[in-house]
């Protein structure tokens, strides 16, 4: 996925420095986002680790904990596809099947302008960051103070400060800010409304951007498109994204029907079989549309 850079003044060092982001991964269940702070202890059901056994070490390095506990983790790098795994859930999350279709919907790259509206835990933001970076910038809206103060808090201590500013805003009463007008390339909209939001987003979208909404029910969906096309917007499509997770593991293959059994003291045939690991359903529908340009609309009018 997209590299994060480590929150310190020596970013880029391949050794964790005072003061820089790690994951603590006890299991693919058990991941902590931590500020490495010297002489301070984290502890876990894992045991008691101490920072200053974490300062100075490579990324990927086992830690083990002190004291009577044989526990251990290890240190990893803070990428945006592991943090969306640590991230403390303070609304429901998109996970990563979805992060890169919308990832795609929007052409978010280098340069880029967008606009978040509902921040929620941060998971898509911080995806959307690194995709922009170093030139882009991406303005994320969240209407729950609370939440807003502990997305930027999260989103400092990480170094996205220079790529992410977040706003406590309420998109769907107040619209967007009046210097974005004509200025965002893409709009992404995780709220409860989205076609409340769509006639601001249109002051602020260039010619051909893109707005992309997440909405669970297909209602939201129907609501939304109308709204849309009321705006003359065009490539109005749904996507639903189910993800099928599958397995590798070695071992003998089953005996077919009708195949003699291997006589005694023949070996057994090795081999690697696939099979499906449990998978998600539904999550949401993603709705992509792409504003019209200027002498299109001259045309309809």
């Amino acid at each position: 996925f997209f590299q994060l850079p480590m929150a310190s003044p020596s970013a880029g060092a391949l050794s964790i420095v005072d003061g820089g982001t790690v994951i603590l991964f006890g299991s693919t269940k058990e991941l902590q986002l931590l500020r490495v702070e010297k002489g301070r202890v984290t502890n876990n059901r894992y045991g008691n680790f101490h920072h200053d056994d974490i300062i100075g070490r490579s990324y990927g390095s086992k830690v083990s904990s002190r004291g009577k506990s044989t526990g251990f983790m290890y240190v990893l790098e803070p990428t945006p596809y592991m943090i969306t795994l640590s991230v403390v859930h303070r609304t429901q999350i998109i996970y990563h099947a979805d992060i890169a279709l919308l990832m795609g919907l929007l052409d978010v790259r280098p340069g880029k302008i967008v606009v978040e509206a509902g921040t929620g835990s941060g998971s898509v933001s911080q995806s959307l960051g690194a995709a922009l970076r170093p030139t882009g910038k991406l303005h994320t809206f969240e209407f729950n103070a609370e939440r807003k103060v502990t997305a930027q808090r999260e989103f400092d201590q990480c170094g996205w400060s220079d790529v992410i500013s977040v706003e406590c805003r309420d998109v769907c009463t107040d619209g967007l800010p009046s210097e974005l007008q004509d200025k965002v390339d893409s709009c992404f909209f995780d709220i409860p409304e989205p076609w409340a939001v769509v006639e601001h987003a249109n002051k602020c979208l260039v010619q051909q951007g893109r707005i992309v909404t997440f909405s669970p029910c297909i209602e939201q969906i129907q609501r939304t498109a109308s709204a849309l096309r009321r705006l003359h917007y065009h490539g109005i499509r749904v996507f639903e994204c189910l993800s099928k997770p599958w397995g590798v593991r070695g071992g003998q293959l089953s005996q077919p029907r009708g195949v003699k059994r291997a006589r005694d003291g023949e070996s057994c045939r090795e081999a690697v079989e696939s099979y499906q690991l449990p998978m998600r359903g539904h999550t949401s529908y993603l709705l992509l549309a792409i504003r019209p340009l200027d002498d299109e609309l001259r045309q309809i009018a």
